[in-house]
Formats: C-alpha cells, structure tokens, sequence
C-alpha cells in the first residue's frame, strides 16, 4: 500500500470515528437530560403558565413573572457523575480575562468547538432536546440550531452589571449553574433582574436568583430584560456557568431612550482674586503654568496635586462629611450607579467652591492652563495664547455647532463607594462633543487601583485604554477629549470593603465632576 491511500485510509477512519462520537454523545446526552420537565402534563401547565404570564411553582421549577418572565428548572441534569466530569472538563479549559466598564470575569474560548465529551454531550442536550422543549413552550417555532455558549468563571469582586443582552438574533438568553452545593446568598454572584421606569431604563432591582447547582435559567431577551450578575463576595467558591443564547428571527425592536443633554451654564462673574483664596499659589505662579500648558498641549491631560490650599481643602472636606448634606441616587444602573449631593442642601463652604467652579476666574485659568478657549481673555497678560490658530479649532466648532459658541460649563458633586460605577452608553448626550473633563477629589487617601473607582479614557469601539484617572486626594484632573472618546469609572468592588482602612472617612472618596465646553 503507497503512502498517498494510507493517508486516505487513515482520513476515513478518522471522519468515521468522529461521526461515531457525534452519534454517541448525542445519544448520551438524551439520557441524561432529566425527565420530569418533559413530561407532557408537566409541559402544558409550564407553557399555559408561560404563554399567560402567569405565576408557577411547582417540582422546584419557577416562572418569575416580575418584572420580566424569567424561568428555573432545578436538576436539569439526572446525572451527578457526569456533572462531576463536566465540572472537571470545564475548569481545565483556558480561560481569559475579561475586564471593561461593563463586567470583570474570565470566559472561555466558543464551546461549539470543543471536542471534549461531557462538554459535547451537554451542547447536544441544550441545542437538540432542550431547543425543542423551548419551542414547544415558548411558541418561540423559529429558534435555529445555532450554538453560542461559553463558560464564564467569577471569583471574588467579579462581576457583570445591568444590561438587557440585546443583539441581533438573541432570543432565549440561558445560564446552566455548576456552582457548589453550598453557594448561598452571602457568596453572592445573584442573578439580579431590574424593573423598569416609564422611559423603559432599569429601575429597582425586584427579584433575585440565587445561584443552585445543577439548575437552568432562561428568560426572553426583550427591550426591557435589565439583569445583572452581583458581584462575588466569596473569598474561596468559584461561581462556574455556561451560559448562552438561543437565536431566532429579528424582531422589531424601540428606539431607545435619548437622555437630556445636562443644562450647562456660562460663567459667572466674581473677581479674580478668588482664586488666591482657594487655590496652591504654586498653580497661580505664570512659570508654573506655563509647564502645565507645555504638558497638557501635549498629552491633552494632567492631574495637577494638592490643588486647593491646605485649609480650604479641610473645610470642604468636613463640610461635605456632615449629616446635614443629603444625597440621591444617581441611575438608570444601564449607565451609571453613584450618589449625587442635593445643591439645596450643601453647606456655604461647599457652594462657595461649587460657585469658584462656575465662574470668570477658573475659565481664564482653565483657558491659561489649557489653551483652550474657555474665556475671553486669558488670566495674565504674561500668556501667549494662539489656541485660535489650533488645528482642532475647526473641528471642535463642527461638533458643538448645536450649542452656542459661548463658554460654559455643567457639574455635580459625587460620592463614591462600594459597588458605585459609571458605564459607556451609546445615548451618552455628550458623545460627539468636545469637552474637558474636571474631576476635583475630595478624599481617596490610601485609594488602591484594586478597588476600582478610576476613570478609564478609551476611543469609542475599542478596548484600548487611553488614559486611567486615579483618585488621589485633593488633586484637580483636567482632560480634554474629542468627539471619539468615550469614558467610565470601574465598579468599585468588594476589596475596598475587606481593607483594614476602610472605615476611614478619607479612604472614601467624592469628586466635583465639571465638564467644560468653548
């Protein structure tokens, strides 16, 4: 026999065994589906149940029908070996880290490539058998057999935050549990489902499943499916999942929710020697800022330390811990999740600095710092000002021709703690303007870049990072960006709370967050 019909041979016998494999796994994976969800009294109440919105309970299985359709079936699988040698297959995969404004966990490669048995055996199951079962309860006739499913490891401070898994073709959105026997609520890692206000934006978390090994969950990904996985509290359990979608026809979906642009306002008047009674005299030097303008024209940013005198730094600092300032939530969770101070309520101290913000003096100091044309004039005679000849000049007045050409600016005062965030959104009002970025912090001393809590500068579709803010106490940030940049701050997670520190009112920060446009 020549070597060619050997190679030949050799590709028969390989295509037959692996068709063979195929055969047999999908015959092993009917057997260990379990049975008393497919039994046919039990599938005509689940689906009458499903169909009507209607409440069911019943041999552990549940349909959730606030605030959206949400079902469980416990004991999805018969087999407590084969669960075993899953878990085993699963954990020995490579996984990759994913980490962005939106989640932080690792993932594995696309599972319809896998050879591995059990994990072959559990994608027949899922793709054949249980598509089939959906379609019979669902009325959903149009699922395809198309697999996308991966498996997802979260440990502590991992975490996926509000979204609504909308894309083109999802449909059933699942989650196949492998977590151990003795997770509870206080590991975390809850599958967390939002209500919904009357612009359809997440609200209020209203329902909540804890992970239960061995059981599946799926839901219809609708305009209004806002979940969430919370954070992992546990030190040592691993929460392991394969999860996925079912795809089907596209359906016709709302425009989404367009938030208000912030109202901003121009400057207000106040002599310049305001700014000698709050700010470092070392940033008022001309030398100084000079080499603050050298740098920022260069890098487009600079976080410039111990911004504000030392004395007036304290008094903020203490007046914005007192009892008497109230604070409110800032959402919808599909954006962001902060505290944001009531203005009617902050101490004169805090206003005076809010007003200084605002004012003449800080847009022609911004303007002497930056170039940019925040003022009319800049804040000495000693500056030598061209950012009238700047090349971008034209294409920032392109991208802020919507808005009067007069320097203004909008902000807040935010407070930030355990499990607060900001994230990217493509409604961002601000998305396809010019600005610059202020974030003045109060607070943060000892701030690890493990808690999260900084802020992230990426071009829009891409993950590559741009630029990280950290918090660093009574530091001002300044950074300019274009109408291709987008921003967050990284959920803030449970390791601030395990710190020995972290009953420290300074290890907590706020930040004066203003945006400034020309």
């Amino acid at each position: 026999m020549n070597s060619s019909k050997k190679r030949k041979d050799n590709s028969f016998n390989v295509a037959l065994n692996n068709a063979k494999q195929i055969k047999s796994s999908s015959e092993i994976g009917s057997k260990l589906l379990n049975k008393f969800f497919l039994e046919e009294d039990f599938k005509v109440k689940f689906a009458k149940a499903f169909r009507d919105l209607e409440c069911f309970n019943e041999k552990g299985s549940v349909i959730h029908t606030s605030p959206f359709k949400c079902c469980l079936i416990p004991n999805f699988i018969s087999d407590e070996e084969f669960l075993e040698a899953l878990g085993k297959e699963l954990i020995e995969l490579k996984f990759f880290q994913k980490s962005n404004d939106l989640y932080k966990f690792h993932q594995s490669d696309d599972l319809k490539k896998s050879s591995k048995p059990n994990i072959t055996s559990l994608r027949n199951i899922l793709y054949n058998e249980f598509r089939m079962w959906l379609q019979d309860i669902t009325g959903f006739t149009d699922l395809t057999d198309q697999v996308d499913m991966s498996c997802s490891k979260y440990e502590h401070t991992d975490t996926l935050l509000c979204h609504d898994d909308e894309l083109e073709g999802r449909r059933i959105a699942y989650i196949f549990y492998l977590v151990p026997h003795n997770w509870d609520k206080s590991d975390g890692g809850s599958l967390d489902l939002f209500s919904t206000d009357e612009h359809g934006q997440p609200d209020q978390i209203t329902t909540s499943l804890v992970p239960q090994r061995n059981s599946l969950v799926f839901f219809e990904v609708t305009p209004v499916s806002f979940h969430q996985v919370a954070e992992v509290l546990s030190l040592n359990k691993t929460r392991l999942s394969i999860s996925g979608w079912f795809h089907g026809d596209n359906i016709d979906r709302p425009v989404p929710y367009q938030e208000p642009h912030p109202k901003s306002q121009t400057p207000c008047a106040m002599e310049d020697e305001a700014l000698v009674e709050w700010i470092n005299p070392m940033y008022l030097d001309t030398g100084v800022v000079k080499d603050i303008r050298a740098r920022f024209e260069e890098e487009s940013e600079i976080q410039l330390q111990e911004f504000l005198l030392e004395e007036k730094y304290h008094e903020v600092f203490e007046a914005l811990h007192s009892e008497n300032v109230n604070w409110r939530w800032r959402g919808p969770a599909n954006k962001r999740h902060f505290e944001q101070a009531v203005e009617e309520s902050l101490p004169p101290i805090v206003q005076q600095l809010t007003k200084l913000l605002q004012s003449q003096p800080m847009f022609k100091l911004l303007r002497t710092m930056t170039g940019l044309g925040m003022a009319d004039v800049p804040l000495s005679d000693d500056d030598d000002d061209d950012s009238d000849d700047n090349d971008g000049d034209e294409g920032r007045k392109d991208a802020n021709k919507n808005r009067e050409q007069i320097p203004s600016c909008h902000g807040d005062i935010r407070r930030w703690g355990h499990g607060f965030y900001t994230l990217i959104h493509d409604t961002d009002p601000e998305g396809a303007e010019f600005a610059l970025d202020a974030l003045l912090y109060i607070g943060g001393k000892g701030w690890k870049s493990d808690y999260g809590g900084y802020t992230t500068y990426l071009t829009s579709g891409e993950d590559e990072e741009l630029l990280t803010v950290h918090p660093q106490e009574n530091s001002l940030a300044l950074v300019y960006r274009d109408k291709e940049t987008v921003r967050f701050v990284k959920h803030i997670n449970h390791s601030l709370l395990t710190n020995e520190g972290s009953a420290d009112r300074h290890l907590n920060f706020l930040d004066f967050s203003f945006v400034y446009f020309e």
